[in-house]
């Protein structure tokens, strides 16, 4: 998270608390806050977590933490229904869990969809950052509680220009948001940003998938920085267009291992190319893949 928006966050936490704390005085607000035991199994996370991963290293610790001291401030809920609500203590809640208690200490209190929505990502400025991809789904959960998208700016303290870079993930292919769902650390605001831009600018180039996909692999096995990403691709997509490679490819697949590329198979309208690292395989495994190709050819596999 970057300092100035992890700055504003929590200074709007802070007026939170403030205006929740000067409310209490008022009788509407104590009559409907309550410290009470609250079961487990009837409450939910809030519906603005933007933390798509709680490490369970970290929630073990917190759990024998509680265990050993027990629990130093109760989690703060709102009522829905007949169940609660996490506006803040999601991990102290998890910890529980994992500790087979049947029940926390909770402070109840009304609490509005916007400030449950700017409680959820502020709760976690005080621990590990939140990644970029965490804050831009938690934007677009915020969203739909304000009325325009000025609103919500302004509610953050943010420019629109910044915010408009978090929202930039929601632009990219479904393999990369598949990727970032379990490692929302791959790409920052300003490298989806770029990669929402390269794909306006060249959507029309039949050769952008799978240059995209050769990039991405590159990336996820550490091979290519995010920040040379667009510029790997807009290389290897001016190449293709000058002839520079087999213009006519019409599909590739990365082969990978242990997390590296060691080769690619690609296809094009004549031919299929297979190209693997000389340092991939052994001299046994060299032939043992040329009898295979060569048994296959003439139909014994």
């Amino acid at each position: 998270m970057s300092r100035d928006l992890k700055k504003l966050l929590e200074e709007k936490l802070q007026q939170n608390n403030q205006r929740h704390a000067d409310a209490s005085q008022a009788v509407e607000f104590s009559e409907g806050r309550e410290y009470k035991q609250i079961a487990l199994d009837i409450i939910d996370p809030n519906p603005y977590q933007p933390r798509r991963i709680f490490p369970q290293v970290e929630l073990e610790k917190l759990a024998a933490s509680i265990a050993e001291i027990g629990l130093l401030e109760p989690i703060l809920l709102r009522q829905v229904d007949q169940r609660y609500q996490i506006a803040a203590g999601e991990r102290r809640w998890r910890a529980y869990k994992l500790l087979n208690k049947h029940a926390i200490e909770a402070l109840v209190t009304p609490i509005t969809d916007s400030d449950m929505a700017v409680f959820a990502i502020a709760e976690n400025v005080d621990r590990e950052d939140l990644s970029d991809y965490e804050i831009g789904l938690a934007l677009r959960q915020i969203e739909s509680v304000f009325p325009t998208k000025k609103k919500l700016a302004e509610s953050l303290g943010l420019n629109r220009e910044d915010m408009y870079r978090y929202f930039a993930f929601d632009e990219l292919p479904e393999f990369m948001i598949s990727d970032l769902n379990t490692n929302p650390r791959l790409l920052s605001r300003s490298a989806a940003s770029d990669i929402k831009r390269l794909l306006k600018q060249q959507k029309s180039s039949p050769f952008l998938n799978a240059c995209l996909a050769e990039a991405w692999a590159l990336l996820l096995g550490s091979e290519l920085d995010q920040t040379k990403f667009t510029g790997y691709v807009n290389n290897k997509l001016k190449a293709l267009h000058e002839n520079k490679t087999d213009c006519h490819i019409q599909n590739s697949h990365n082969l990978i291992r242990e997390g590296k590329k060691v080769g690619n198979i690609a296809w094009t309208d004549k031919h299929m190319t297979i190209k693997i690292s000389i340092e991939a395989l052994n001299s046994d495994q060299e032939n043992q893949l040329k009898t295979f190709l060569e048994n296959m050819l003439n139909g014994e596999h």
